[in-house]
């Protein structure tokens, strides 16, 4: 029984955004791209050439905050901004959007707002990930199956290399994915569960570990796992 992941990447665009797009194509790699807004203002020709290189492109919010520390306005505003943005690249791209995706940065869902802005992710369209092929028991416990934004079963954390590490150091992060229950699993069905599967596009990762984003995915890709595109509710 095959494994299969849903590739979803976190915080761009970034002048390496081009680079990690290439490389996903080369590899037949699909991808949903969550990008920050103020990255889309600086980058702007690097999300064009996502969405015209076959990505997905969701809305990660305008600039990063956490939701849970601003008022329901707010939360609302950095979404519909972020939503203006995309649909201009959409139209630069010349490319039909289809898919109306959202995560919340750091996965905070927005603390006493959390009913309400699900609420407004479902009246806005939003779309979530078909859930059918993913067996992780906590995956439900935690309600993630019910609400309208899109979380993650594995993050790589390749953000947490720090400054100045070796290459001993940036090997642990395969150490680190080998170690997880990602690919064991504790029963049956968590062994053969679908991912949802979160990686970053940051500059400093890259400085600190240059082509972690190939070199992480290669390795996933080794162990058995098959990047596909989920379906989308």
């Amino acid at each position: 029984m095959r494994k299969i992941a849903y590739l979803t990447i976190d915080d761009g665009p970034t002048e390496n955004t081009k680079g990690h797009v290439d490389y996903l194509n080369s590899k037949s790699i699909p991808a949903i791209m969550f990008l920050l807004g103020s990255n889309v203002e600086q980058y702007r020709d690097a999300a064009i050439y996502a969405v015209q290189h076959g990505i997905i492109v969701g809305n990660h919010s305008y600039s990063h905050p956490q939701f849970s520390k601003i008022t329901l306005a707010e939360a609302v505003g950095e979404i519909k901004r972020q939503e203006a943005l995309i649909d201009q690249v959409y139209a630069a791209a010349g490319r039909v959007r289809q898919y109306k995706l959202f995560r919340f940065p750091y996965g905070d869902k927005g603390g006493a707002n959390k009913g309400q802005l699900q609420e407004y992710l479902k009246s806005e369209g939003f779309m979530k990930i078909d859930s059918t092929e993913i067996t992780h028991p906590s995956y439900y416990e935690n309600g993630l199956d019910k609400d309208w934004d899109v979380f993650w079963t594995f993050d790589y954390r390749e953000y947490a290399i720090q400054d100045g590490a070796s290459a001993s150091d940036q090997r642990n992060i395969l150490s680190y994915i080998n170690m997880m229950g990602l690919w064991s699993g504790g029963s049956p069905l968590d062994r053969f569960s679908a991912e949802i599967i979160l990686i970053h596009d940051h500059s400093a990762t890259e400085m600190r570990f240059p082509g972690y984003f190939s070199e992480l995915l290669d390795h996933t890709m080794a162990m058995g796992i098959e990047f596909t595109m989920p379906r989308f509710i």
